[in-house]
């Protein structure tokens, strides 16, 4: 055998050895790399919540029906509070008319009276009524007109009862005389009900 064909030999034991090291190498690797797995899925639903105030003008509460209430989105669509209510005022008088609302939505609203616009209207603005004392329009948490309403959360499904109450004062004659037969523009009661 010549020195070139051992070399040959031993060169293919070399890379017989280098090869099976990669082997077993590799096989190593892959088995310290395994693992087991498992997973946890979650799965979620939302939707939105309605908003619906209704309004309406009765002396006890009306059947939470929306037939019984109206939906009085624009000034436009208002719910009427009866002329005769407060047809031929006089001196020194104080009429009340009950009023309710509905938060018929899915969550609470809070529910808001802004400032009422008295603005040119000849009974109720005192630029207009001058040198005489108008009347006063407001809305009350009670009959009697002692507790001026501005705002509450009302919670989804519930009802509120409140009072327009319409007040003169002690006009006399004839230094007040020009208050007789004087007619109200009318007036503006607009509730806004807000999500919290």
């Amino acid at each position: 055998m010549t020195m070139s064909g051992s070399r040959n030999i031993t060169r293919r034991r070399i890379t017989v050895i280098a090869l099976a090291s990669v082997a077993v190498l590799g096989f190593g690797a892959a088995i310290t790399t395994a693992a087991w797995t498992d997973n946890v899925w979650f799965s979620a639903e939302a939707d939105t919540a309605t908003v619906e105030l209704y309004g309406a003008v009765a002396d006890a509460q009306p059947a939470l029906d929306v037939a019984n209430w109206q939906d009085a989105d624009t000034e436009a669509t208002a719910v009427a509070i009866p002329a005769t209510a407060f047809e031929s005022l006089t001196p020194s008088e104080t009429r009340t008319v009950s009023i309710w609302l509905w938060n018929d939505s899915t969550t609470d609203l809070s529910v808001s009276l802004p400032t009422l616009d008295l603005t040119g209207d000849p009974l109720f603005d005192p630029t207009e009524t001058a040198p005489s004392s108008p009347a006063s329009i407001g809305v009350f948490t009670d009959a009697a007109g002692t507790t001026p309403y501005t705002a509450t959360t009302l919670a989804a499904g519930a009802t509120l009862n409140l009072y327009v109450v319409v007040r003169t004062p002690a006009w006399t004659s004839p230094a007040d005389d020009a208050m007789q037969n004087v007619t109200s523009a009318g007036v503006s009661i607009p509730f806004t009900g807000t999500t919290p």
